[in-house]
């Protein structure tokens, strides 16, 4: 990490030298090749393209299934900046890369609101940054610049669109220098070029720079909220992939339990499948058990104690249960006492040797501290897990075990397989048992500072941050799918430890937990009856929101009116889609709560406590 830092600071000392960090002129540029030639900030970093994009254009952006229209006139500018992986020969390996794509997307003089909102990845990021013909950048980025922000984005070092096989060179090895590139140098320098591509088009600086990004990219904001919190004025983090060390390897654990207590893995499609629509039943029944104000989703997931194993109901007829017998005659639907205490297994989370607590705590649940046996927290109930049941995530068992023999294939897995030349073996996971998953956890938190440069990003010390007077919003949603939240609040907890408390850490960092929200960039409810419009969600911009107002941008509203006027951000209002509930979210460690008596559907019958 030492050379990388070096490498960053003397970029910025040249940049400043060269009078790209400073309003040192009036002069502004034309969006043409012009540019090209104009914006050389080192030896490293060239211009690939600038295109004119009109007001009314279609563009077809990486995460929308629809082209999204241009709300007015942006100039793009595409770079490539170096040097790329150079541990790998094979051009044509998907670990080969000539360096970190970068797009900024620039406003019209007379549109720009002199600030900057660049937008982080997600999942394995990628994307078309360094082709002249393609996109690379998602929805939220190109409507923040239709609303007058310029917005960088970036693929964090390799070109592939969410696929993870540039972490593995073609000789098996793991890619030290491209999982650098992703944990935190391609941030950096989308940080520091976007900044001085700004300051030579406008001819001025902008007067604040703000970091916006959900999952990965949440993952990414916290990294250099961590390590660099000087390059932005402010952070909003969605949703991030925090520890992902942890999460990412410990996500096998449903396949390794229903190996060993129900005799099947994702290999047999038909039982997983089977399996998967029984969880979903629980769910509902968890549900129907936690769901004091009758909403049809859980406030405070992590207070509900449902055990599948002690509800007749959930339980198939005349199964011996705990403490009852099961009447539910839909064999679709009900579980046998193995199956009830296999996804009891897994709402425990992952332990060393597949023992688990039926009934923690809401304290131990919600990420406070690890059960006996615990390598991790994992998605609360309710939340649907239909993917990992279905699905066996093995990619960060495989860069633990710096071994690609253990990645998925097509045929266990439903995300995209690990291209590799090395060897053609795939699926060794299925050798796991209990230690050999927790080993390959071990190992993998073990190796962050020497392969992977990190990633885990988990540093408390926000000594810095502080000092330099940022600010930091984040929010989690409660049924995220992805990232389980207790994490994230563990992380928090963690920060309140070694910042002096939570209202220290209140002046420059403020957490939400929102109810009822599932991992999506654009706002996406879970819910088990299917009613996603139904649930209060944060207003965000993307596809059906591409010019919103200062209303429908909320949380980052917030972190505006917390680094420009000094407003710190309350209790902030959510409503559903189609305008049924509202209730507020609150600064952690407040919760949304339900009076007990009040109309559910209204917000006076909710307060923060």
């Amino acid at each position: 990490m030492s050379i990388m830092k070096g490498k960053v600071v003397g970029a910025t000392l040249l940049l400043a030298a060269c009078g790209y960090l400073s309003p040192a002129s009036a002069d502004t540029l034309s969006c043409d090749d012009g540019i090209k030639t104009a914006f050389r900030p080192d030896a490293d970093t060239k211009v690939v393209a600038v295109r004119l994009v009109k007001k009314g254009e279609e563009l077809k952006a990486v995460d929308a299934p629809q082209p999204i229209t241009a709300a007015a006139d942006l100039c793009l500018v595409k770079l490539l900046v170096g040097p790329g992986a150079t541990a790998e020969k094979d051009r044509n390996a998907r670990s080969w890369s000539e360096g970190i794509g970068i797009e900024v997307w620039l406003p019209t003089q007379a549109n720009w609101n002199e600030r900057i909102r660049n937008y982080g990845g997600g999942g394995w990021v990628g994307g078309g940054h360094r082709y002249a013909d393609k996109i690379g950048s998602k929805v939220p980025a190109i409507v923040n610049a239709n609303i007058g922000y310029a917005s960088g984005t970036t693929d964090a070092g390799q070109p592939w669109y969410q696929d993870g096989s540039f972490a593995f060179l073609s000789d098996g090895k793991v890619n030290v220098e491209a999982l650098r590139d992703f944990s935190v140098r391609a941030m950096v320098e989308q940080a520091v070029k976007t900044k001085a591509l700004v300051n030579l088009y406008y001819g001025k600086a902008p007067k604040y720079a703000y970091y916006d990004g959900h999952s990965q990219g949440g993952r990414q904001g916290l990294k250099l909220v961590q390590e660099y919190p000087e390059l932005y004025d402010g952070y909003m983090i969605a949703q991030p992939a925090l520890n992902i060390a942890k999460f990412g390897t410990a996500g096998l654990y449903p396949q390794i339990v229903m190996k060993t207590e129900l005799g099947f893995t994702s290999a047999d499609k038909p039982k997983a499948t089977a399996f998967a629509a029984k969880v979903a039943a629980a769910n509902k029944r968890a549900v129907a058990a936690c769901d004091k104000a009758g909403l049809g989703f859980l406030l405070d997931p992590f207070a509900c104690d449902y055990n599948p194993a002690r509800d007749a109901d959930m339980l198939c007829a005349g199964e011996a249960g705990e403490g009852v017998t099961g009447n539910n005659a839909d064999g679709a639907a009900c579980m046998s006492l193995k199956e009830a205490n296999a996804l009891n297994r897994i709402w425990y989370g992952a332990t060393s040797d597949g023992s688990f607590d039926a009934a923690p705590s809401a304290e131990a649940r919600s990420g406070k501290s690890l059960g006996k046996n615990q390598l991790w927290w994992t998605f609360t109930k309710s939340t649907g897990i239909a993917n990992l049941i279905t699905s066996a995530s093995s990619y960060g068992v495989a860069l633990a075990l710096q071994d690609v023999s253990y990645a998925p294939d097509a045929s266990t897995s439903s995300g995209e397989p690990i291209t590799n030349a090395s060897t053609n073996m795939r699926n060794k996971w299925l050798e796991l048992d209990y230690a050999g998953l927790a080993d390959a956890v071990n190992k993998g938190v073990a190796l962050q500072p020497t392969l992977f440069s990190d990633l885990i990003t988990d540093k408390a010390d926000l000594a810095k941050l502080r000092d330099l007077g940022r600010k930091v919003i984040v929010y989690t949603g409660l049924v995220d799918d992805a990232i389980p939240p207790a994490g994230n609040i563990n992380y928090h907890e963690r920060v309140v430890a070694a910042m002096g408390g939570h209202a220290e850490v209140q002046k420059f960092m403020r957490m939400y937990l929102v109810p009822g929200s599932a991992h999506s960039s654009q706002g996406r409810a879970y819910t088990v009856g299917g009613k996603n419009d139904s649930v209060p969600l944060p207003k965000l911009p993307g596809n059906a929101n591409q010019t919103p107002t200062r209303e429908q941008d909320q949380f980052f509203t917030a972190l505006i009116d917390w680094v420009e006027k000094g407003t710190a951000p309350g209790e902030i209002l959510l409503t559903s889609r189609d305008n049924s509930l509202s209730y507020p979210v609150c600064v952690y460690p407040l919760r949304t709560n339900w009076n007990g008596n009040g109309d559910a559907k209204q917000a006076s019958s909710y307060s923060c406590r």
